[in-house]
């Protein structure tokens, strides 16, 4: 009997003693990594320059590159552009002028993909005293919004108080 090699990441062999099975499962949140991945994509815009601490980008990264890139340049929503571009949209909605974080736009950043028990993620851009957390809102695996979560560190005044 023949074996045919699995060549794309998506092909899952659910038998494990080879008697059979589903070989072409689709992860049911794939649509919801490929807006994770161009929200990621759209906020990191925002920065100077982004450094990601995360292998889970690298794994939201493979589901966005699933997506075709429009031939037009124009993106419609199914292609890469396309998602980017609505995510740019929420962004700037959502985010930009929401979080405190100076000169952005010249600032290196970290950022972190961590996973929620429901599979999603939330991401945490920071620079060490600067950050914030965001996580996209969907409703019926549409985005509708960007939740914002500030992690700007405080500074601490000392008060001497003299005996």
């Amino acid at each position: 009997m023949e074996e045919r090699m699995i060549t794309n990441y998506r092909e899952v062999s659910l038998d494990t003693n080879g008697k059979g099975g589903d070989r072409h499962y689709k992860n049911p949140l794939t649509k919801t990594y490929q807006y994770e991945y161009a929200l990621y994509l759209a906020v990191s815009e925002l920065f100077g320059s982004v450094r990601p601490l995360s292998m889970s980008l690298e794994s939201l990264k493979l589901y966005f590159y699933e997506l075709h890139v429009s031939k037009d340049g124009g993106g419609n929503s199914g292609s890469r552009e396309g998602l980017v571009r609505e995510m740019r949209k929420l962004v700037s909605r959502d985010v930009t002028g929401n979080i405190i974080f100076p000169m952005m736009d010249v600032c290196a950043a970290e950022v972190m993909a961590v996973p929620d028990e429901d599979g999603t993620h939330r991401f945490i851009f920071t620079d060490g005293v600067y950050g914030f957390g965001l996580k996209l809102r969907q409703d019926a695996g549409h985005p509708t919004g960007i939740e914002l979560d500030d992690l700007t560190r405080k500074k601490q005044v000392a008060v001497c108080d003299p005996m």
